[in-house]
């Protein structure tokens, strides 16, 4: 039986920002409502679809899994991590120290023996169940630990940022780890439910010697102690796995996985799910949860917040590198900090900005009304709602104060809008929203979604973009932070607000749900004056499975674990 982790609750992540995969919600929120497969009613904004069954579990067959992304490989320092990329493949092979049961909204145990806190939390204690074995017959100890823990920092890998809040990392002894943090962090069990908690096997990592990990063999070739080991791994075309029969958890009941990448949970995907050349599969696309829920495809959906977002430029800041990014570093020296210039800048635009989009429209246009519209921070779905309200859709607020900064002289009403090829509708209705505002609009969406991202996160050269933050319900802090907090390498914004830092501290440092709420609130409260961006959608996400497939779980991130899987 698994433990459970009854001390303070911790962070969620989407540390992968969601970028411009601009899907959104389900069907409005009727999922609350949904009971899983214990029975037990699902929580804010998730629920597990599953019917209980009383069948005895079958053992063999191979599950055929539909991902979302492909993965550049499974070495942790190297991949996502994440359900729409790397999660599913690197959870099987690698398991995880701690996972987040969104069903109990508790911390549970996977191959530690236990997690304690001290009395701040700044001092965290794991204990590993005794015995444990990577596939290549070496020990996961808390050496292991430790260096799978530091190659995290060395590598600048994804979760790189986290791992950063820990001051040590001591073995006291082969089956002790003491985390040291920075300061108080009540929420630090996500780390270990995460990419830090996939240990893999340090002799075949240090088997790489100086070559890189992207590189090494080892990243398409990875030594876990996980449910299942590699079996092969060809880019572009799927990844096999195998049983592992040693297993600490016991024998998976499936003799195999097999990952394969189709569109995107889009209509591939959820066609074979239908005719079962897929058992299982993620869904992003809020047409086809809804249309899953509606044929009777089980699974679990997951709405997560900020997913839709009219990204604005408030001023962000570049360094300038060889007259680079252009065009704000042309004819700029060497290390010059400059500080881009758009019209954004204005907080009475931005504002309009804001009176000018309506969400409903948005829906309509991109999913048909099956989007989870809305433009507060936590839908009243999430146990983070407080009922405050977002910005408001205001035609007439809009076109008075494009107006009032036009008449000034120094802004003629012109304004960027900025997507990507894969995402026309969403330029196409900004601009018809925006123009009838007042607004003067130029269209940038013949680029691919690279190209997008280079605007946004190298060049820093547009006004307003389409993009996501995917904020999570276990705990939302780590994303917001990473998005909000004013010297965050991912505040694409340019949004400095010293206020916002302090509720974003006492986010981190909180030990109860009603503490986290609170400073949510806080910043709710500050985003809507200032306006820094506009949402206009959660987004869903969902994995799906066929009625005959039968154990899956999920932890954080909405990857899935299929030590318990079985198929009949």
């Amino acid at each position: 039986m698994r433990k459970t982790l009854t001390k303070p609750r911790a962070v969620a992540l989407a540390l992968a920002l969601a970028l411009v995969a601009q899907a959104c919600g389900d069907d409005g929120g009727s999922d609350a409502a949904n009971t899983g497969s214990t029975g037990s009613t699902a929580k804010s904004g998730a629920a597990a679809t599953t019917t209980s069954t009383t069948l005895a579990p079958k053992q063999g067959g191979v599950l055929t899994f539909g991902v979302y992304g492909e993965t550049p490989g499974l070495d942790p320092v190297v991949a996502n991590g994440s359900g729409t990329t790397g999660g599913h493949e690197m959870t099987a092979v690698y398991d995880t120290l701690m996972r987040w049961n969104p069903t109990s909204q508790k911390f549970e145990t996977r191959l530690a023996e236990s997690l304690t806190p001290n009395a701040d939390a700044t001092e965290w204690t794991l204990k590993l169940k005794a015995n444990l074995k990577f596939t290549d017959g070496t020990a996961l100890d808390a050496e292991a630990v430790k260096y799978n823990i530091g190659r995290h920092t060395t590598f600048s890998s994804r979760a790189a940022g986290l791992v950063a809040r820990i001051k040590d990392t001591a073995v006291v002894d082969p089956l002790t780890v003491k985390f040291t943090l920075n300061a108080a962090w009540g929420g630090f069990p996500y780390v270990l439910s995460y990419t830090p908690g996939m240990i893999g096997s340090p002799t075949a990592m240090k088997a790489c010697g100086d070559t890189k990990p992207a590189s090494c063999a080892y990243n398409l070739s990875p030594v876990g102690a996980g449910p299942f080991q590699i079996d092969s791994f060809k880019p572009k075309e799927a990844i096999t796995l195998k049983k592992n029969p040693a297993f600490s958890g016991g024998a998976p009941y499936l003799d195999g996985l097999k990952f394969v990448y189709l569109d995107s949970g889009r209509e591939k995907t959820y066609a074979a799910l239908q005719t079962g050349t897929l058992n299982a599969g993620f869904l992003r696309q809020p047409e086809l949860i809804k249309k899953a829920k509606a044929d009777g495809i089980e699974g679990y959906t997951a709405l997560n917040w900020l997913g839709g977002v009219v990204l604005i430029n408030n001023g962000v800041s570049v360094k300038c590198s060889a007259g680079k990014p252009e065009p704000a570093c042309t004819g700029k020296a060497d290390g010059t900090a400059v500080a881009t210039t758009p019209p954004t800048t204005d907080k009475r635009i931005r504002q309009a900005v804001a009176y000018a989009t309506n969400p409903d429209t948005i829906n309509q246009r991109l999913w048909n009304g099956a989007g989870f519209s809305g433009t507060e921070f936590f839908q009243k779905t999430s146990r983070f709602a407080t009922g405050t309200p977002g910005t408001t859709y205001d035609l007439a607020k809009a076109k008075a104060l494009v107006e009032e900064v036009k008449k000034e002289g120094k802004w003629d009403g012109s304004i960027r809008v900025s997507c990507y090829n894969g995402n026309p509708t969403f330029g196409q209705v900004m601009q018809a929203m925006l123009e009838t505002a007042g607004f003067k609009v130029t269209r940038k969406d013949d680029q691919d979604i690279g190209g997008l991202i280079s605007d946004i996160q190298v060049k820093k050269d547009y006004d307003l973009a389409c993009w996501g933050f995917n904020v999570y319900e276990d705990d939302p802090f780590i994303n917001l932070n990473q998005n909000l907090q004013s010297k965050s390498a991912g505040n694409w914004m340019g949004y400095a607000n010293p206020e916002v830092d302090k509720f974003l501290d006492q986010a981190v440092s909180a030990k109860t749900d009603a503490e986290r709420k609170t400073a949510f609130d806080g910043i709710a409260k500050i985003w809507n004056a200032d306006v820094p961006s506009v949402i206009f959608e959660a987004t869903g996400e969902m994995v799906a499975w066929r009625k005959d497939v039968h154990g899956i779980e999920v932890t954080v991130s909405n990857s899935a674990m299929f030590d318990k899987a079985w198929i009949g």
